[in-house]
């Protein structure tokens, strides 16, 4: 088998090594399709991550070997990484606190005894059986890859405390911020409205059900949440992207008593003016990971063709393992057109 690895900043390298053998509890899976991610990017850029199973962490694929003590059910199975219930026994979950089960944070990150050495930059891999979700033949190995991303928006909007007729801003129209408006909308928004510098981009968010489009946190911007709220402003602002003073600048969109959510690893908070919080007395909350039922719920959604991901991911891009680096070299290309490239190691 073959596996992409960090070698230095901006350099990968191709590994072949013999087929993995499951441990007790692991299964073996080939890969179908792996989502190229904004941490993967940064990852590339430093040369170095912060656990080798997250380098490649939106994959997809099919069991083709089982471990002692894994069920027979798993055997040919479509799955996608995902992760176990709540454990019920760690410190989180005994406070009552399941949704920051210990466990689950561990496997999402790949820190976990039963982890990969790598991602899913790779023809197979091991993973965890307990973390693993069936997917369901309605979606195919491409629109699963997206699952995963698909579980954080869900995560993030479950966690805003959105109502029916909310007016929500989306900072951000990568993958997460395009499935976050997605989401905010089936979830019962009234007025969604994205903010991002790609023309394309704001264009797909539209078409995903968007009312408005911005390129800036500008005063068209505000006029059009003041015209949608009678002035009072956003009841929800979701910051989906890794851009400093963002999360400051969407704080002067939201109303009194609304919520600030930081979504995803690549938030920065240095110039987060914690006055302008205070003033309006509004809620900062962020919003790291998923759980197993944001899983089930995005699936759900997915095999009704109530939320749309094909739309997503990028056509006639090179998709194969040697071309990883390309992928990443060309990441610009990303502005102009949808923001989810997918490799397929396996052709």
């Amino acid at each position: 088998m073959r596996y992409a690895r960090l070698a230095a900043p901006r350099s990968l390298e191709i590994v072949e090594v013999a087929d993995p053998s499951p441990a007790p509890g692991q299964v073996v899976v080939e890969i179908e399709a792996c989502g190229v991610g904004g941490s993967d990017r940064q990852a590339w850029e430093l040369g170095s991550v912060f656990t080798p199973a997250w380098f490649g962490h939106e994959w997809t694929g099919r069991v083709v070997a089982l471990g002692a003590g894994v069920e027979n059910r798993f055997e040919g199975e479509r799955v996608v990484a995902g992760t176990s219930a709540p454990c019920g026994h760690c410190r989180a979950c005994r406070k009552g606190r399941t949704d920051n089960c210990e466990t689950v944070l561990r496997q999402i990150v790949g820190l976990d005894a039963l982890s990969a050495e790598h991602g899913g930059f790779a023809t197979r891999t091991v993973a965890d059986a307990r973390r693993l979700v069936p997917v369901h033949d309605a979606i195919s190995f491409p629109n699963a890859a997206l699952i995963e991303p698909a579980a954080v928006a869900a995560h993030a909007v479950a966690r805003s405390g959105l109502n029916i007729g909310d007016v929500v801003v989306v900072l951000g129209s990568g993958t997460v911020g395009l499935l976050t408006s997605e989401l905010a909308r089936i979830g019962g928004a009234a007025h969604v409205v994205s903010v991002d510098t790609s023309a394309a981009r704001n264009e797909l968010a539209c078409d995903l059900g968007a009312d408005a489009a911005f390129s800036t946190v500008s005063d068209g911007l505000r006029s059009w949440i003041d015209d949608h709220t009678g002035g009072l402003g956003a009841d929800i602002v979701f910051n989906c992207v890794d851009v400093a003073d963002t999360l400051s600048a969407g704080i002067s969109l939201v109303c009194s008593g609304g919520t600030i959510v930081a979504v995803g690893v690549g938030n920065r908070i240095d110039n987060l003016s914690i006055t302008s919080l205070l003033a309006r007395e509004a809620d900062f909350r962020v919003s790291l990971g998923y759980n197993s039922s944001d899983i089930d719920r995005v699936q759900a959604l997915m095999r009704q063709d109530r939320l749309r991901v094909r739309p997503l991911i990028q056509r006639d891009v090179p998709s194969s393992l040697e071309d990883l680096a390309q992928v990443f070299e060309i990441g610009a290309r990303h502005a102009i057109g949808p923001p989810k490239v997918l490799i397929k190691p396996n052709g």
